[in-house]
């Protein structure tokens, strides 16, 4: 249950304005005018935040618990802090993603109170660092369950609703004895603290125990459920604090006595809405995580293929290269046969007239006697010349031969670098079809699990809980040591000592032992 709490000056006046009269009628106006604040806030809060049905409902009560906890309105241990504070960050941002959450990229949200903060030798980026780490193991990869905001949401209320200020409205009160104690007020019932601890309840009384409550000026009456016990009265100092605490102690006594009962029409209709409602959502869930799978199988079977593309379209250019290579070497190599030949045709050429030249002489020695020993000396030299030429059309041949021989390799070696571009072309594109085929024939093949009976699934349950109980109380223990030997020396901390090792249940079960009669006597004797 909701309701509007009247705030001046940045403080709770734990009032509750009531639907029938005028606000200006129930709210002090100081004489400066300061404003006055109203906040939409939970009057009254579950014994158990699974109680919760509606998925606003949940996240309103979560903003409100994670205010409460960083304002110091609920105490937190600073491991509890460093807990709730991951799960904070896993319902703002979703999964972890070690790419965008990082020290110092988180924004200036507050994560961890100031009060905490100061009593460790940590500093913000020690203090962020600590939370991601816890964080990052919240991630719903390989995990069969949907960590989603609400998931997060529910996993800090479950963890909050252990503290022993939860859902706890404090009112300052007098024993006959005119000693100052704290009325605690919560849906479990009644419990008495000292004044210098909230934290350190003495005694309790469940609302099993409670019969009827009244008040009559200043003096506050409770009358027990067995009629032989004695009142429990206390004092406070006004009528509109009795007000306020028969307002809190009827509505948490009557949302106990629907909890013993069986859920009338209208929660029944709101549970099977709920329930419809989370089905919806886990369906969408479902869907969007399949089609999240299919597009990343898809991205890496295309990244698969874009990388056997590239790699098939670097051995074609180099296979190209090494074709291109060939053909010029095939051209030049022609060339140089070409102008061997050209050469060799010359040199016989010449080598031709220089024979007919010879011949002429000689033929023209026989006429002339008298020119014989002149032309002698230059048929000699003619006849070398002659001779060099041969020669040179010899060599000249040879390597025509051999270039013709060069040529001839060259073609052959281009034909075979054709051949393996074809072939390599070729089984690529082959490949690719084949993929693609396979690809284009998968099928899904889904199982369906067997149900179970339903003692079985209840027993399975409760050593789930225990186990969860005990791997949170290992990663409170892990945080809490590695958190010690940073404290800060001689800095008071905000727990007390005597029941540091006592958790919320330990204590309920400490002071609601023994009879109420014997409780009611002790109350009046502190």
């Amino acid at each position: 249950s909701s309701g509007i709490n009247a705030e001046y000056g940045g403080k709770h006046f734990g009032m509750w304005i009531i639907d029938e009269k005028r606000i200006v009628d129930q709210v002090y106006i100081s004489d400066d005018n300061k404003p006055v604040q109203l906040n939409l806030l939970v009057k009254f809060y579950p014994q158990d935040v699974n109680d919760l049905i509606q998925d606003i409902t949940k996240h309103l009560f979560y903003l409100q618990v994670k205010d409460q906890i960083l304002s110091r309105i609920i105490f937190a241990p600073a491991e509890n802090c460093v807990m709730l504070a991951s799960y904070t960050l896993q319902a703002k941002y979703g999964d972890y993603d070690p790419q965008k959450h990082k020290v110092g990229q988180l924004g200036n949200e507050q994560l961890i109170p100031e009060q905490v903060m100061n009593q460790y030798k940590l500093t913000k980026e020690g203090w962020e660092q600590n939370v991601i780490n816890w964080y990052a193991q919240h991630s719903c990869r390989g995990s069969s369950v949907d960590r989603d905001r609400e998931w997060a949401e529910m996993q800090y209320l479950m963890i909050a609703q252990d503290l022993k200020m939860f859902g706890v409205n404090y009112f300052l009160i007098q024993n006959k004895r005119g000693t100052d104690l704290w009325l605690g007020v919560d849906a479990r019932g009644l419990h008495i603290t000292e004044m210098d601890s909230q934290q350190k309840p003495m005694i309790a009384f469940p609302w099993s125990e409670v019969k009827n409550i009244s008040f009559q000026d200043k003096k506050f009456t409770i009358k027990p459920a067995n009629e032989k016990n004695e009142d429990f009265k206390f004092f406070t100092k006004n009528i509109r604090t009795n007000r306020m605490i028969l307002q809190m102690c009827v509505g948490n006594h009557e949302l106990y006595t629907r909890r013993h009962k069986g859920d009338t029409l209208v929660v029944q209709a709101l549970k099977q809405q709920a329930k419809e409602e989370k089905k919806r959502k886990q369906m969408e869930r479902e869907k969007l995580e399949k089609e999240r799978r299919a597009k990343e199988e898809a991205m890496r079977q295309r990244e698969e293929l874009e990388l056997r593309l590239r790699k098939f379209e670097a051995s074609a250019r180099k296979a190209n290269d090494r074709l291109q290579r060939s053909e010029e070497a095939a051209e030049i190599l022609e060339e140089k046969v070409k102008l061997a030949e050209e050469e060799a045709i010359l040199l016989a050429k010449q080598a031709t007239e220089a024979q007919q030249e010879i011949l002429r002489i000689r033929q023209e020695n026989a006429k002339n006697n008298e020119e014989n020993l002149m032309l002698k000396e230059k048929l000699r030299e003619m006849e070398d010349d002659a001779q060099k030429a041969a020669s040179k059309a010899e060599v000249g041949a040879t390597e025509a031969y051999r270039l013709k021989q060069e040529l001839e390799n060259a073609k052959e070696r281009k034909n075979e670098a054709r051949g393996r571009l074809m072939e390599i072309t070729q089984q690529s594109v082959l490949h690719d079809k084949a993929d693609i085929m396979s690809y284009l024939n998968k099928e899904e093949n889904l199982s369906t699990a067997k149900k179970e009976e339903l003692v079985q699934q209840i027993e399975n349950s409760r050593l789930e809980e225990m186990k969860a109980n005990a791997e949170f109380k290992s990663q409170l223990n892990n945080v809490k040591s590695a958190l010690d030997a940073l404290r800060v020396e001689d800095t008071p901390t905000e727990e007390p000592i005597e029941y540091v090792d006592e958790d919320k249940y330990q204590t309920l079960r400490r002071i609601t032992a023994g009879e109420t009669r014997s409780r009611i006597a002790f109350f009046h004797s502190l």
